[in-house]
């Protein structure tokens, strides 16, 4: 009796140990992972460089020149396509400008946030933590220089996984992709030339498009709560995929739509979806909004109506999510949370799309080479 008591008791300790060694690694990479993500976010936000970006996305490629500037408390940055497109995004503070030479159009915003072009960088909060798995976070060689590669596994299907490789010394993003469940690489943008630097010059963030004659679009987004009287969103979802949460209502101008369209925004910390909602009785778009391409290439593309009023969903997400929320989406009452509730039902069938065509870098994807 007491042999098998002893036997008992040493099989609970050996137990607990083994439980104790599997989960320590798990929560050393958690927090290391967590570290390198916001020192390269940090890096991202706060550095002076020009570069070169080469963007590849469902067999395409096409290069952008970059230039992003911290002075004092602002930033400024500059995008340019270099394959014949004129496109040019130039970001002044929280002013954001998007001219369109092509289309006639420019299109100026007001964004609430810090940081540059690429904000949704992957990084890991106690949120997002519970959403993604840190697959792995070990050394490696990356460009010829010294890295940190961090694996991001979703835990359901509502969202991609991301691999990033983090430069040792300057905590910059030598490359990062973003995969799918079946671990294929969606989308992915390299740096083939960086520069780090002390300062920028005010002339190199002057458009080299010529902007007479175009025909100007202004918003001013209102974030959903800014303040404790801060507006309250004229549409929320009645229920979300798993982590995702409404973090941005804006009404909007758009080129070539009658009246203002509602815009919100829902993310999960990392991953984040747009949904723009038009007029009643206006018509289904058949390709992204204007609006989205200053954020970035939507993986995914997903039109539908709901009550007369058509709804576009675009973001790096799969399918399954960019539907979900597109059949959620309804009219804010004063007794509709914008937190979860219960199931809305979809006023028109859905239709979906082909991904939408990259308007910019994906900020899903990023990589860099200092110098």
């Amino acid at each position: 009796m007491q042999r098998l008591l002893r036997t008992t008791v040493l099989v609970c300790v050996l137990s607990v140990a083994s439980a104790a060694l599997q989960a320590a690694p798990d929560d050393a990479g958690l927090r290391e992972a967590r570290a390198l993500l916001q020192r390269m976010n940090t890096a991202l936000a706060q550095r002076n460089y020009i570069g070169t970006l080469r963007h590849q996305r469902d067999g395409r490629s096409e290069s952008l020149r970059i230039l992003h500037r911290v002075k004092g408390n602002e930033v400024a940055e500059r995008l340019v396509p270099l394959d014949g497109s004129r496109r040019e995004f130039i970001r002044r503070g929280p002013e954001l400008i998007t001219l369109l030479p092509d289309q006639g159009v420019a299109l100026v915003e007001r964004r609430p946030r810090a940081g540059g072009l690429f904000p949704t960088l992957p990084q890991l909060d106690d949120r997002s933590a519970q959403l993604y798995t840190v697959a792995a976070v070990r050394s490696v060689r990356q460009q010829g220089r010294e890295a940190r590669l961090v694996v991001l596994e979703p835990r359901d299907g509502y969202r991609y996984g991301y691999r990033i490789w983090v430069d040792a010394r300057t905590a910059m993003p030598l490359k990062t992709e973003l995969r799918d469940e079946r671990g294929a690489v969606l989308e992915e943008v390299a740096f083939t030339e960086l520069r780090l630097l002390a300062d920028i010059p005010d002339s190199d963030f002057q458009p080299a498009v010529p902007t007479a004659g175009l025909r100007w679009y202004r918003s001013a987004p209102v974030p959903v709560a800014a303040a404790p009287r801060a507006a309250a969103p004229a549409w929320t979802a009645g229920r979300l995929p798993p982590g995702f949460r409404l973090t941005q209502s804006t009404r909007q101008n758009l080129p070539g739509v009658d009246g203002p369209v509602e815009h919100l925004v829902f993310s999960d910390g990392i991953a984040s979806v747009s949904v723009f909602i038009g007029a009643r009785d206006g018509a289904v778009p058949k390709a992204a909004p204007v609006a989205a391409q200053t954020g970035g290439a939507a993986t995914t593309f997903f039109v539908t109506r709901v009550e007369g009023r058509p709804v576009t969903v675009l973001g790096e997400v799969p399918m399954r999510t960019a539907r979900f929320i597109a059949l959620q989406v309804r009219p804010a009452t004063p007794s509709s949370p914008a937190s979860p509730a219960a199931p809305a039902t979809p006023a028109a069938p859905a239709t979906a799309a082909a991904p939408a065509a990259p308007g910019a870098p994906a900020p899903a994807a990023a990589s860099a080479t200092p110098r």
